[in-house]
């Protein structure tokens, strides 16, 4: 089978099946990567799926490929996709700036989570997941309109004592992910630091019990909207002033 008979079978498209790195489907909320096995972070506990340092060819041109997989990222950041990546090695080459070539992939998608690690993104484990997206700025290009994202790192170990202790469900809205997808959402949720990461702009100490909560994805993203983070309690105010 090849790779684009084998994402199609999954229910996900892309712009060109060319030069396409990243696929969506829309139906069942995904973001499909491949995800380099010959590209390891140094720790071996996350595999790169996009880097910064793709974004133009040999010739200076800006590759559409990245521009996608950018997209297909927010989706995953800020819109409540899950990211999905199935193995691929991909061939050695002298010049980082030609577009790879897969050398094999292997036909099943797993589960990952989203890491920022410099100019480079990658797909890990859970227990591995220690970044959380705040929005900074955006950048304008012509009439393009791109949004960029800054990451703050996260401790995963406070995000464990987190969620065993306050469980898997939103504290806004109540939403939970295993009771609507079943095993695909099972132990999935975001967590809200109640003092915003990009207001302090430093390390500091936090409870995992009194300074985090679990929210979905759409509770996360309003809390963010704005220049300033709502309070859970103010925006559970909001949604009862709607009903």
């Amino acid at each position: 089978m090849s790779r684009t008979d084998f994402i199609k079978s999954l229910g996900a498209t892309c712009k060109n099946w060319t030069w396409s790195w990243s696929f969506i489907d829309d139906v069942n909320k995904r973001i499909i990567f491949g995800a380099w096995q010959d590209l390891k972070s140094e720790d071996g506990s996350s595999v790169l799926i996009l880097s910064d340092r793709w974004q133009e060819n040999e010739n200076g041109e800006a590759k559409l490929g990245y521009i996608q997989a950018r997209e297909h990222l927010n989706k995953v950041m800020f819109e409540g996709y899950q990211l999905y990546t199935f193995s691929q090695k991909r061939k050695k080459q002298k010049d980082e700036l030609k577009s790879a070539k897969i050398e094999s992939f292997a036909q099943e998608i797993e589960l990952k989570y989203l890491v920022r690690e410099g100019e480079d993104w990658y797909a890990t484990e859970q227990e591995s997941y220690n970044y959380s997206p705040e929005i900074e700025e955006e950048y304008y290009e012509g009439e393009k309109k791109e949004r960029w994202s800054v990451y703050y790192e996260r401790n995963p170990k406070a995000r464990k004592e987190c969620l065993q202790h306050h469980g898997y469900s939103c504290k806004i809205c109540g939403f939970d992910f295993a009771s609507v997808y079943g095993e695909t959402g099972k132990n999935y949720i975001q967590v809200h630091h109640l003092n915003p990461m990009a207001t302090i702009k430093k390390k500091y100490k936090i409870n995992p019990i009194n300074d985090l909560i679990p929210v979905c994805a759409n509770c996360h993203v309003m809390l963010h909207i704005g220049k300033e983070a709502l309070t859970p309690e103010a925006l559970k105010e909001r949604m009862l002033q709607q009903q």
